[in-house]
């Protein structure tokens, strides 16, 4: 609903009609839309990072860490629908919702971690900052997202790949 309406035009009353329960018992979960949305996209986005994780672990040998990086930007990028909303909710954190800007300080902790230990796994021993990458790779990913979004020229992931895997 909130993919077709839009975020601005889908109140906690529309969503509480489509799920069949009263706003009452939506309002004691979620007091507003944001939480709703955070929610919803947070959970999203954990399902993501699992598969992705697994899907790391599970290469063989043979997978070149470009080939890692590349896949993990495809997959990101082409849930539009994430993207959206992790762009709405972003905006509203940065105009004033505390309460969401806190949620993400400690979730982008949660994910820059993630992908540190994900970069371990996917460059192995070769000598790099993988805390360094993962900010980098993070900051890439919002970047990418806001790009994609507003219909920028085709981003040149295989290239970008090359370059952020290019450490000895």
């Amino acid at each position: 609903m909130i993919t077709q309406k839009g975020v601005k035009d889908t109140s906690l009353a529309d969503i509480a009609k489509e799920v069949g329960i009263s706003k009452g018992t939506l309002y004691y979960y979620y007091s507003t839309k944001g939480d709703i949305i955070y929610d919803i996209t947070d959970i999203h986005l954990k399902q993501m990072t699992q598969e992705l994780l697994s899907w790391i672990e599970g290469i063989k040998n043979y997978t070149a860490p470009e080939e890692i990086v590349m896949v993990v930007f495809q997959k990101i990028l082409n849930d539009e629908t994430r993207g959206k909303l992790h762009l709405y909710l972003i905006s509203d954190a940065v105009i004033g919702n505390n309460s969401l800007k806190e949620r993400f300080r400690q979730r982008y902790k949660e994910w820059r971690t993630t992908l540190e230990n994900g970069i371990r796994m996917v460059l192995k021993n070769r000598k790099a900052n993988y805390e360094i990458l993962s900010h980098i790779i993070l900051a890439v990913l919002d970047g990418f997202t806001i790009q994609r979004m507003v219909g920028v020229e085709k981003i040149p992931l295989k290239d970008i790949a090359n370059t952020l895997c290019s450490v000895e």
